[in-house]
């Protein structure tokens, strides 16, 4: 799509531009005139400077990028955003302070702010809370808040209380522009609606997104082939990952416990690093008809072979480490050096990997087999989904601002967290850069899962945990309860009018 292609241009820019500075500190080269070309290797300072030139390349081009909204005063209005109190350093800044994120944040902000005479606010509660304080104040008739940001599953879980707005008719909000996740319109529109977008204000919903962590070092004297050209090649598949564990396990100090010095092909647990599997597989719990319908197909014979490849994985194979109630082992025990995969937020690029000594590579989990048209991904269900509350006044005001807060986000705060933060710090190679982009590109917000409360999208996770592969029995025993939550959504969908809630 138009803005997968602009993305992409702009690390091809990026990546040109490195391969020219290479290029011209090449050695054993001559120049024009035959006279030996400069063969000394580029000092750190040099190499630093590179760097800076090719983020402020992509940053120049990513402002350039013209949202297409219209120049309006609104005579210092208050947008008010509700939201996670985890996430308040997303939403405002109170001033410069030399980290990165911050600075963007700020930035953002106050140019939104002078471009369109406004004042930004924010109200944080709990995750939990988020979504009940929002319905009291769209039935009190206030319009307090004009964009809710939340966790995603609460979100989704509070859709069928008639306090959301549709996206689709709000002004100026263009779902093509980059900004905006390809998921929005691919997973997340009923017919003509969305009461849940992503977009890039919902900076959760670009450091929780799953990929896969390997060990370079492991991986060569393992005698692996390159995982960047085996991904590229689209080769890298769940029997591959198989075929690359075999006989990885060691028990270093030759004690006869499993634990976690030892070498293990992969760690992982069973919880959302799990349950990512089935989107990277190329399955979803409801699946989008021409007409922006869903169908709920989520069991089939392809489900049944998908819990029976990660049970064989986990339960009958000596190389993988997990256990059932950690949530994100893998961001303890990698580090350590001992393990050849983990799976993981790439956030953890930034935090958990920042300073472990040996090289690693970012690449997106394994396909199910290559006939498979792409690589697919997940995002934890922590992340946010953005939301426009029914009980507001004003949708032209409230379309330009919402729409300038995620243009101005990819603009300025993906940067500072992905570009800089990121890419430049924890990513410790340029190709696992292109994998990032590729990994972010691919989410799945699927429709089946963030509506669907604590339903089916755990299913595979809760029969790992009790050591089961029977999806035939726990299906038969838990469909008819999905299937009635979906059916709620979908009449809330077909139900839906524009008119503000009254108390």
């Amino acid at each position: 799509m138009m803005k997968q292609r602009l993305i992409s241009l702009l690390l091809v820019l990026a990546m040109m531009a490195s391969s020219a500075a290479l290029l011209s500190c090449s050695s054993g080269t001559e120049n024009a005139d035959g006279a030996a070309a400069n063969t000394e290797t580029p000092s750190a300072s040099e190499e630093e400077a590179v760097e800076t030139e090719e983020q402020k390349d992509s940053l120049e081009a990513r402002m350039d990028v013209p949202d297409e909204l219209p120049e309006k005063t609104f005579d210092g209005r208050t947008f008010a955003i509700i939201g996670d109190d985890a996430c308040t350093d997303h939403y405002l800044s109170e001033e410069l302070s030399g980290e990165p994120v911050n600075d963007a944040v700020f930035e953002r902000n106050t140019e939104i702010c002078e471009r369109f005479d406004i004042t930004l606010d924010a109200v944080v509660y709990p995750e939990s809370n988020i979504a009940g304080q929002a319905q009291n104040s769209v039935v009190a008739g206030d319009d307090a808040y004009q964009m809710m940001a939340c966790h995603i599953i609460y979100l989704g879980m509070s859709a069928t209380n008639d306090y959301m707005y549709n996206w689709y008719d709000l002004p100026y909000v263009n779902f093509d522009q980059p900004w905006w996740s390809d998921s929005t319109v691919s997973d997340l529109k009923y017919k003509d609606k969305a009461f849940i977008a992503i977009g890039d204000f919902a900076l959760s919903a670009l450091s929780s997104t799953y990929c896969m962590f390997y060990n370079k070092v492991l991986a060569d004297s393992y005698g692996l082939p390159d995982m960047y050209e085996l991904v590229n090649e689209g080769a890298w598949t769940i029997d591959k990952q198989y075929e690359f564990s075999e006989g990885v396990y060691m028990d270093t100090n030759g004690d006869g416990t499993r634990d976690a010095n030892d070498i293990y092909a992969l760690t992982t647990d069973c919880k959302s690093n799990a349950n990512t599997y089935l989107w990277a597989f190329g399955k979803k719990i409801a699946t989008q008809q021409e007409d922006f319908t869903y169908v709920l197909d989520y069991y089939d014979e392809k489900l049944v072979a998908i819990v029976e490849k990660l049970y064989n994985l986990y339960y009958e194979t000596d190389y993988v480490y997990f256990n059932t109630t950690d949530h994100g082992i893998g961001q303890t025990i990698f580090p350590l050096g001992n393990n050849l995969f983990t799976n993981g937020y790439i956030g953890w690029a930034n935090a958990a990997l920042r300073d472990v000594e040996f090289d690693y590579g970012i690449i997106p989990y394994p396909k199910w087999d290559e006939q498979q048209a792409d690589y697919y991904t997940s995002v934890d269900g922590g992340h946010e989904g953005l939301s426009i509350l029914k009980s507001i006044q004003d949708p032209e005001f409230v379309g330009v601002i919402a729409e300038a807060l995620n243009a101005e986000s990819w603009k300025r705060v993906v940067p500072a967290y992905y570009d800089v933060s990121l890419k430049f710090k924890g990513a410790r190679d340029e190709q696992s850069i292109a994998m990032l982009d590729r990994i972010v590109n691919s989410r799945i917000f699927d429709f089946g899962y963030v509506y669907g409360g604590w339903g089916c999208v755990f299913w595979i996770q809760y029969l790992l945990e009790g050591a089961s592969k029977d999806i035939t029995s726990y299906y038969e025993k838990n469909f008819k309860p999905y299937n009635k939550t979906m059916e709620k959504v979908f009449e809330c969908f077909d139900e839906y009018t524009t008119a503000s809630a009254n108390p």
